[in-house]
């Protein structure tokens, strides 16, 4: 890991200073005001945003008095080897403007790249997305990065501080609020879906009460068609038979037909040969 600061409190802003984080240990030496704790806040500022304690007005950026200018550009530069083993950059920028007696300070856009196999890319520019990237590629929280690792000398005691403000640290380090609320959405959650559970089985036992209505309905109309096909087979049959009958009903009209021809011709016979006797 390294750190590029320029234009913060004692770091000049013409110049760039390049300090080289070490494994497994880097231990920061020197007299007072020679910017130790100033490297600290670099840090700080870097992975999480937050200004250290009493910077308003740019009292964090170096000082246009000693300069001699009116705008002073104050960077914090960050390379380190995110959760992925990819080399990233962040970038911050800060300027302070002096107008007649007053001082303006402004936080610039940032820049947070990626390196990877040679080739550079841009993540992010805003200031809020890379507050809330940086914690998730260095793999830690930024309540650790505030109160634990990077945290100011000046905050450095807050262990001791009230009981209400202690667990309210312990809260956001150990990410309880999260807890809570991830538990309270599972809480929700189960209850919304015993509901839907509760519709679900209303809808089933409606489903499976038209189902039986529709199994019986079908039952009952195989029923009705297999009585339809006896029925179409005994009108068969009795076509079959009325077929039969009306032939041999036939037959017995032309058997009449000649018997009663056979009479007439007799009857004639006999009445000519009674009139010839």
């Amino acid at each position: 890991m390294s750190s590029i600061s320029k234009g913060i409190r004692s770091f000049d802003n013409t110049e760039r200073e390049t300090i080289t984080f070490n494994k497994p240990l880097t231990l920061i030496v020197g007299q007072n005001g020679s910017g130790k704790t100033t490297i600290i806040e670099c840090l700080r500022y870097a992975t999480t945003g937050d200004l250290p304690p009493h910077s308003k007005g740019g009292a964090f950026i170096h000082d246009p008095k000693i300069c001699g200018e009116k705008e002073v550009l104050g960077q914090v530069k960050l390379a380190f080897t995110n959760v992925n083993g990819i080399q990233m950059i962040c970038t911050r920028t800060m300027q302070v403007l002096v107008k007649k007696n007053t001082r303006q300070f402004k936080t610039l856009e940032g820049q947070l790249m990626a390196s990877n196999n040679g080739e550079r890319t841009t993540v992010s520019t805003r200031c809020a997305e890379l507050d809330a990237q940086m914690p998730l590629y260095l793999g830690v929280s930024k309540s650790i990065l505030d109160y634990v690792i990077f945290c100011h000398q000046e905050e450095s005691l807050w262990p001791l501080s009230e009981p209400a403000v202690l667990k309210k640290r312990f809260d956001e380090i150990f990410e309880a609020l999260k807890f809570t609320k991830a538990l309270d959405s599972i809480k929700s959650l189960r209850k919304e879906k015993n509901v839907e559970i509760k519709l679900q089985t209303q809808t089933t036992e409606y489903l499976k009460a038209d189902k039986d209505r529709a199994d019986k309905a079908a039952e009952k109309a195989n029923l009705l068609l297999e009585r339809i096909e006896d029925y179409k087979s005994q009108a068969d049959e009795l076509e079959t038979k009325m077929e039969m009958v009306t032939k041999q009903s036939d037959e017995l009209f032309q058997s009449n037909q000649q018997f009663q021809q056979f009479l007439m011709t007799s009857c004639r016979n006999r009445c000519l040969n009674s009139t010839r006797d």
